[in-house]
């Protein structure tokens, strides 16, 4: 009996030491477990931050994205005239307010790109404020910018000209007239010719005055409002439209380029009236030889 209770005392602290081993390993597999949990949270939260860096990555990459497809678009040509452009509503894309409309605009004359656009809440009166063409989106029937924050920049002002009203003369004093506006490149600003009539008023409509197109390479310099521009210019001019009001308060040259254009347009009237009577003397011998053939007998033929 001694002998069964010590064996089974044996047996039970066997059993005991062998369930508190396997508790203890149970335990300790347990602190591993508790111990890898924060060693996982961690990776998760560094996972979670490298998400969260990748989510600003891509944010950037957007924005520049953007900004590129931005100077892609406005690395097109789109030419349009000064007249086109004025009295334009400015828009704010943010926040679609009218931030009032294009009064002016600025040409480096050393460059001759137009820089800057001014704008007044309307034409006829207001303070003007300014702000870059660069910072222009889009120009359709309004004029679109990003924000307001376009005019908080300030300008210098130094070397630009409106050009406007301007005289064009040559070196010797020629008055060839004056400038109503020109052409110029949304995209860059790059000024491609000046528009000349015979008063220099933009508001005038060009079909009572004629105007003619002055290229950009032709000028010398502006200066005390006046743009010089070489002897031979006058002759490069290129009409636009023919008015009914005359050159009367311009030069002599600005007469001979009328007088040029006028004779010139006669010379290609007398042509095509000549071109039209040589075709219709071709055309009757031909018709004579049909009616004489229709004239004889048909034995004879």
């Amino acid at each position: 009996m001694r002998r069964r209770s010590s064996e089974t005392d044996r047996g039970g602290g066997a059993g005991s030491r062998e369930g508190s081993g396997s508790g203890g390993s149970d335990a300790a597999e347990g602190g591993n477990l508790s111990a890898e949990k924060p060693a996982r949270s961690g990776v998760e939260e560094e996972e979670v931050l490298l998400s969260g860096d990748g989510g600003d990555a891509g944010v950037a990459l957007r924005s520049e994205e953007e900004s590129e497809s931005k100077l892609r678009a406005r690395g097109g040509r789109q030419v349009m005239r000064r007249s086109s452009m004025v009295a334009k509503q400015v828009i704010s894309i943010e926040s679609a307010l009218g931030l009032g409309f294009v009064s002016q605009l600025w040409v480096d004359t050393l460059s001759w790109n137009v820089v800057i656009v001014e704008v007044r809440p309307n034409l006829l009166s207001g303070d003007s404020e300014r702000f870059l063409l660069e910072d222009v989106c889009q120009v359709g029937d309004v004029v679109l910018v990003e924000n307001e924050r376009v005019m908080e920049n300030e300008l210098k002002m130094v070397g630009l000209e409106t050009l406007v009203g301007y005289e064009v003369v040559t070196p010797g004093r020629i008055s060839i007239g004056k400038v109503r506006g020109y052409t110029f490149n949304v995209n860059s600003g790059a000024l491609e010719s000046l528009e000349l009539d015979s008063f220099g008023i933009s508001i005038i409509p060009s079909s009572l005055v004629s105007t003619y197109a002055l290229f950009v390479e032709d000028v010398l310099e502006v200066a005390s409002d006046k743009v010089f521009v070489h002897e031979a210019a006058a002759a490069r001019l290129q009409r636009l439209t023919k008015g009914w009001w005359g050159a009367q308060n311009v030069g002599k040259s600005f007469n001979e380029v009328e007088e040029y254009y006028d004779l010139e347009e006669d010379r290609l009237a007398n042509d095509r009236r000549t071109r039209r009577e040589f075709r219709r003397r071709r055309s009757r011998p031909k018709l004579r030889e049909n009616q004489e053939d229709l004239d004889l007998p048909m034995d004879f033929l």
